[in-house]
């Protein structure tokens, strides 16, 4: 039995279709694919038995949860929850949790952890349509990226279909930047930027018909596009409920920093967990004097300016990056975002890593080379920052990689060009 497209106008790729609501009532206000399908009494999934998959971002413009909004369904079947848990740097838990949900009505309720996003079709306790509504960070670092790529795995060997309720993505869905994953943790050949400039809904629907997902007929996808997204926006602009589901980011701002020194956590150089500036600010007690934000602020790197600063990891709270310099005084710089249009996490992010290990060789150590190898994409970081070359080389070569990935990701835009 297919989804039911009554009401709606639908687009369709060789896997994937779109399916295109109007919003009732009429307006120019942003629409996420959660408000369209409420407008539409869920007719999308109408007579289906649903696992619905969903984490911390996933409310309507009004403010209610999506668990809030399901749980009294009036034409569908809840059969089962899975909760998608974001971890903060440095926390991993070992292995996914089960918990029963509803036993009344025999409802699975599963808690998927960053150590294991794996979904099986036992977890789906019989339903025959699973709903996705995942609010992305936007960067490959994202633990909503890897369950996506768990279910549309699942949807090619079981085909059961997938409706993606599309959201925004919060650092605009229009500036891309390297570097490309080469020996990607996620799937084989799946050749995605650092910030790869879609929404998650268009992102799925490349990774479906690119045939990056392992199978052959390709998953079972259906997606529920906003009305009145422009990609070029920032979250800050759209004017719906701050609900990102990372803990302490506040801003759009903050956000950027928090996909700039990712690349610290799996070094022993700290981004200030529990500190007043946490994901601002990269620094270390062996680090000393005025001269790395001089060396920083002389790379001209782009919307940014670094200052001097000293914090002391878990301060506030409890520090997450395993407990690095918790309650020690950190030396170091504060990430200051002048003009977010022009500012590039992965590019910034790089340097600054790259400047403290070549400026401190004698301390500056790696806690996982292989993580941070998977993390960036591939060795070129680690082995550049190892042999003291010149990091300046790395925006250039990561823009003549992007070239075939422009051409790959303009097919999928679902909304307003650049």
């Amino acid at each position: 039995m297919g989804i039911n497209l009554s009401l709606l106008s639908a687009e369709e790729f060789k896997h994937t279709k779109i399916i295109r609501y109007e919003p009732v009532p009429s307006t120019t206000a942003l629409q996420t694919g959660l408000d369209l399908l409420i407008q539409h009494d869920f007719k999308a999934i109408s007579g289906k038995k649903v696992a619905v998959l969903y984490n911390g971002g996933s409310y309507n413009r009004t403010g209610e949860h999506i668990l809030d909004i399901l749980k009294d369904p009036v034409n569908f079947e809840l059969t089962a929850i899975l909760e998608v848990r974001e971890k903060t740097f440095g926390t991993e838990s070992s292995k996914m949790m089960f918990y029963s949900g509803d036993s009344a009505r025999d409802i699975n309720y599963i808690v998927l952890t960053p150590a294991n996003p794996r979904v099986y079709e036992k977890d789906l306790n019989g339903a025959n349509l699973i709903l996705v509504d995942l609010q992305n960070i936007g960067v490959r670092l994202d633990d909503a990226l890897d369950v996506l790529i768990s279910i549309l795995t699942l949807s090619t060997e079981s085909r059961i279909p997938i409706v993606i309720l599309d959201r925004p993505n919060p650092i605009t869905a229009k500036i891309t930047e390297g570097p490309l994953a080469k020996d990607s943790t996620l799937i084989e050949n799946a050749r995605i930027p650092w910030r790869y400039g879609l929404t998650i809904g268009e992102l799925a629907t490349l990774l479906n018909e690119e045939n990056w997902i392992p199978g052959e007929k390709g998953a079972r996808l259906y997606v529920i596009p906003m009305v009145n997204y422009v990609r070029s926006q920032w979250f800050d602009q759209m004017k719906l409920p701050w609900r990102l589901p990372i803990e302490d980011i506040y801003t759009v701002e903050i956000l950027l920093s928090y996909c700039t020194v990712c690349y610290f956590d799996y070094s022993n150089v700290s981004y200030g967990p529990g500190s007043t500036f946490a994901y601002q600010v990269g620094g270390a007690p062996w680090i000393g004097g005025t001269a790395l934000p001089e060396v920083l602020n002389q790379q001209q790197l782009t919307g940014v300016a670094f200052n001097l600063v000293k914090f002391i990891p878990g301060s506030q709270k409890v520090a997450v990056q395993s407990g690095l310099y918790t309650g020690q005084e950190c030396n170091g710089i504060r990430i200051t975002i002048r003009d977010r249009e022009m500012y590039r996490i992965g590019i910034t992010g790089a340097m600054v890593l790259g400047i403290i290990g070549q400026m401190y060789p004698h301390h500056f150590k790696w806690s996982n080379p292989a993580a941070i190898d998977a993390l960036f994409g591939e060795q070129l970081l680690r082995m550049m920052i190892e042999a003291g070359e010149k990091l300046t080389t790395l925006a250039p070569l990561w823009i003549a990689e992007m070239t075939q990935y422009q051409i790959i990701r303009q097919k999928y835009l679902l909304y307003v060009a650049e």
